[in-house]
């Protein structure tokens, strides 16, 4: 029974854990994207898109990963708003 409580805590850090990353991801990803935006204004075309793609691939990791974990049948942790 004890070991029971310590996987259900240990699910609730992770969680946790997850939901911190996933909001510091989307941070990141909001910046890489108007920086994106920003080399396209100035010219380097390639390279905005280059980062407008990256960060929309830096936002989207979390549900990527979740979802191909679903897929494959296995279990996950469901990140946390």
């Amino acid at each position: 029974m004890k070991s029971l409580i310590l996987a259900a805590a240990l699910d609730g850090a992770l969680s946790e854990g997850l939901g911190i990353i996933a909001k510091f991801l989307f941070i990141i990803a909001v910046v890489v994207i108007a920086h994106g935006g920003w080399q396209v204004r100035s010219g380097n075309a390639d390279q905005g898109k280059m980062s407008i793609v990256g960060g929309l691939l830096l936002g989207l990791a979390v549900v990527i990963a979740e979802a191909l974990f679903n897929a494959g049948g296995l279990p996950t942790i469901s990140v946390s708003q």
